[in-house]
């Protein structure tokens, strides 16, 4: 097909106009399918680029490549760690380094070659200088310490170890990739998601590489006004030695000898022998191998005329450095392991971190945004469909592949010059009439309803509703924002920052309907009074509160709430949420009702502290100035507590089971309409929200609170592992107090045996997850739940082998539970596939808003 594809004549390039893109008809089909097609001449800079790639992806290269660079990087050091004679370990050394300089030197041509965009890049850069910089490993050049300044010479090794550094990144980063996506796949699309993360990760990890490498270069520098700091000690021995032979007091030379030998005993070098002094130097200390380990110290001056100290020579004393130049090699060698390491973790990081934020959404994105350029198409093409029955303007399926590959980037391009339209269209009007917006595709509606808040003319939306909306400003549009994500943290809230949210989720946003219910004041006053119920336990407080209103307010988005809720529901379920842990002070209903707490008496042991809640949260009520249901008439206040009672009860976890076999029994009777849902990208089918939704409305406003209550373990694992320790912190609290009271402890709340990170899998896998699977089932919109609680039972079962090392028989039993939780995932993941589309309608009956024509 490349061939083909490649040989075929050029295909006219997309044109503004989305009528007029390129379309199978005039790609040519005669042309791509003509084996016959004489091949164009190549230009020589294509055949040498073609060449120098073969050779840079030949293995035995790549293979010679890694040897050369772990050559010049470590075996300069090495060799002078394993003290190697200078013969013939110094002739043999230059040839190695010289024949890796070669290979450099061949491979940096070959890169400039391969590609114009290296010539330009870090990677060059570091490949020169890298290569520049083997002039100080070959002993003829610069490899001697005694033909350069000692000042140039620290600085230079440092900018070299530096350029090889960047040498071996380009090593590094493949590796990453290798091991985080289990290989290179050259096959993937240029747009794909994961190239478009791996490009980001090269990117910011360059970055990292060229921030250590810097400092390795640079740290050196800040020494040069001091440097060298040289050993004093050796000139003085060698003047005192001195002074002591001008007395001819053989004696005397011979205590000063002996006096200096024991003063080097406990160094890593010493003096191994004495010229110009006419005394032999009685030491354990060898002459050293290498000449490079030789350190000649001479007297300043001749204080006595001798053979070997006169005008033209001075005596000496020798030094044996090989044990400091063994420590400086080794040391040498642990900083390239310790700049590997740290590029290697650095790139390792980014690139999880980048899978999270950026990979998985940025998939979801291309794939709706090639969707719906492919509606956009569809609608504005000006060949009907049904004329493509004709043999010669039928597209095959090989046409199809061709003309998605050459226009894929134009079509991106163009869906977002179409979203440009339609957003200058709702922000110069703000207004669409009921007609125009049946013309609209369903992507369109999407981002003009949904997006830009487009009033439509004849939609029975609450004004009031539109009003708040179009009133928002860029604070409380910043916040919105915010609250759309599951990375909201309410832990990092100060009071007002929580005041601000739950304000702004009553006010503000979708579901900001408190103004038909209470006064501004009012709702100020229930909030001041409700705050203060909740206790400062590490667990069960306000920031709790906090993020399960969150959560459900979430909840109720994903799910198109607004649009089978009634207005009741909706904001009875947020104020459940609000008030759902009020009074909680660390302890479970069991040990109250073990314990005979008055609560368990007052309430027979059926949910003590779930109805203490409820009848709290009716007593602040009960004060006009602080009703949140000040302005509800008699039914409705009767049907907003029903609300508020049933939710909050069943966030008992002795109900937890019996929901469950609920849900799923309601999954079952309508799977078949749960799964043409699920495969529903518009919005909300009819037969969906007439069959599951509203029949079972109070059933489901139960189900959202549960699972918001017990939702840390499907929430990135930064803020799931925040909570956990806080819960497990108040379990074992409890736990102290039952040993105390001489009670049972319960199963979690022993802090001297409970693992955290076993506790927690534990947790997810026997209660959690046994509720999330159908509530998935049954609201598609959550699955990404799962794919993250996979994601954080992965990370607990990682921290439990760390912690408890366990055999390989636990381990085993552990990935055999993940593995059925990721079985899980990719089924749920595979029921949102979109279903197979045909021509698109001019009405859909899909789309979510409560009029007369959808009902």
């Amino acid at each position: 097909l490349d061939h083909r594809v490649a040989s075929a004549p050029a295909i006219p390039a997309p044109c503004h106009d989305v009528a007029t893109m390129a379309t199978p008809n005039n790609l040519g089909r005669s042309s791509l399918l003509d084996s016959h097609t004489p091949p164009q001449r190549q230009p020589t800079h294509v055949f040498e680029r073609r060449w120098s790639n073969m050779a840079l992806n030949n293995p035995c290269f790549k293979q010679g490549i890694g040897i050369a660079l772990a050559v010049a990087l470590i075996g300069g050091p090495l060799f002078a760690l394993m003290d190697i004679p200078d013969d013939p370990g110094l002739p043999l050394l230059d040839f190695i380094m010289v024949l890796s300089t070669i290979v450099f030197c061949f491979e940096l041509v070959v890169n400039l070659c391969a590609s114009p965009a290296y010539r330009c890049s870090f990677f060059c850069l570091m490949d020169f200088f890298g290569t520049l910089s083997m002039a100080f490993e070959i002993s003829f050049l610069l490899g001697s310490s005694d033909a350069i300044h000692a000042v140039l010479l620290r600085s230079a090794r440092a900018a070299k170890l530096g350029a090889r550094a960047g040498r071996i990144f380009k090593l590094v980063m493949c590796y990453s990739l290798l091991i985080k996506e289990g290989g290179l796949d050259s096959e993937k699309p240029r747009f794909e998601a994961k190239v478009l993360a791996q490009r980001l990760t090269t990117s910011i990890a360059t970055r990292v590489a060229m921030l250590t490498i810097f400092l390795v270069m640079l740290l050196p520098l800040l020494e040069l006004p001091v440097f060298p700091r040289a050993d004093q000690s050796m000139d003085l021995w060698a003047r005192n030695l001195e002074e002591a032979y001008a007395t001819s007091n053989e004696t005397k030379f011979s205590i000063e000898v002996s006096t200096m030998s024991s003063f080097y005993l406990s160094s890593d070098y010493a003096p191994y022998a004495l010229e110009g002094f006419n005394y032999t130097l009685l030491t354990s200390v060898q002459q050293p191998a290498r000449s490079q380990n030789r350190v000649i110290i001479e007297v300043s001056e001749c204080l006595v005329l001798r053979d070997g100290c006169d005008n033209s020579s001075k005596a000496k004393v020798l030094f044996n450095f090989t044990g400091a130049h063994q420590i400086a090699a080794l040391m040498e060698i642990a900083l390239v392991i310790v700049i590997v390491a740290i590029m290697i973790g650095m790139t390792q990081d980014l690139g999880s971190v980048l899978t999270m934020m950026m990979v998985r959404p940025l998939e979801k994105m291309f794939s709706g945004l090639m969707t719906s350029a492919q509606s956009l198409m569809d609608i504005c093409a000006s060949v009907d469909d049904e004329e493509e029955d004709n043999e010669e303007t039928r597209a095959t399926e090989l046409e199809t592949i061709a003309s998605w590959m050459t226009i894929m980037k134009a079509t991106k391009e163009k869906t977002l010059e179409k979203l440009s339209r339609i957003a200058a269209q709702a922000l110069n009007k703000n207004v669409i009439s009921k007609e125009e917006m049946a013309t609209k595709s369903e992507y369109e509606k999407a981002v003009l309803v949904e997006m830009l808040q487009t009033e439509v003319t004849g939609e029975t939306m609450t004004p009031a509703l539109l009003e708040i909306r179009r009133s928002m400003g860029k604070e409380k549009q910043d916040l919105e924002l915010r609250l759309q994500s599951w990375d909201f943290d309410t832990l990092s809230l100060d009071p007002a920052g929580m005041e601000s949210m739950t304000t702004h989720i009553f006010f503000d946003s979708e579901f900001g309907i408190a103004k038909m219910f209470c006064e501004d004041s009012a709702f100020k006053a229930f909030y001041d009074a409700v705050k203060p119920n909740y206790q400062d336990v590490p667990y069960h407080c306000f920031a709790h509160a906090c993020d399960v209103l969150h959560t459900v307010f979430r909840f109720c988005g994903l799910s198109f709430g607004r649009f089978w809720m009634r207005e009741v529901e909706q904001y009875s379920l947020l104020i459940a949420a609000l008030c759902h842990d009020m009074g909680h002070f660390g302890k479970t209903n069991p040990f109250l009702v073990e314990s005979g707490h008055p609560l368990a008496i007052t309430y027979n042991d059926k949910s003590p502290l779930e109805n203490m809640r409820c009848a709290k949260l009716f007593e602040i009520c009960n004060d006009p100035t602080a009703n949140a249901f000040g302005k509800a008439s008699k039914d409705i206040y009767k049907e907003a507590r029903k609300v508020v009672v049933a939710a909050i009860l069943h966030t008992d976890n002795a109900n937890h089971f019996a929901m469950i076999k609920d849900i799923s029994q309601a999954f079952e009777a309508q799977e078949l309409c749960c799964g043409k849902q699920a495969g529903e990208t518009g919005g909300l089918l009819k037969e969906y929200r007439d069959k599951i939704l509203e029949p079972h409305r109070l059933p489901w406003l139960e189900l959202f609170l549960h699972l918001a209550d017990v939702s840390n373990p499907l929430k990135p694992f930064n803020l799931s592992h925040a909570w956990a320790m806080r819960v497990l912190e108040e379990f074992f609290l409890q736990g102290d107090e039952e040993k105390q009271q001489g009670l049972p402890v319960g199963m979690l709340n022993d802090r001297e045996k409970v693992n955290k990170a076993d506790s927690q899998h534990g947790f997810i896998t026997f209660l959690v997850s046994p509720l999330v699977v159908p509530a998935i089932n049954l609201f598609p919109q959550f699955t990404d739940l799962h794919v993250q609680m996979v994601v954080n039972l992965e990370k607990w079962r990682d921290q439990w082998i760390l912690d408890v090392k366990p055999s390989e028989e636990a381990i085993a039993k552990k990935e055999e539970s993940l593995a059925k939780s990721r079985e899980m995932t990719e089924r749920l993941l595979a029921r949102r596939r979109p279903r197979e589309r045909m021509a698109p309608p001019a009405r859909s009956s899909q789309w979510p808003f409560r009029d007369k024509d959808t009902e």
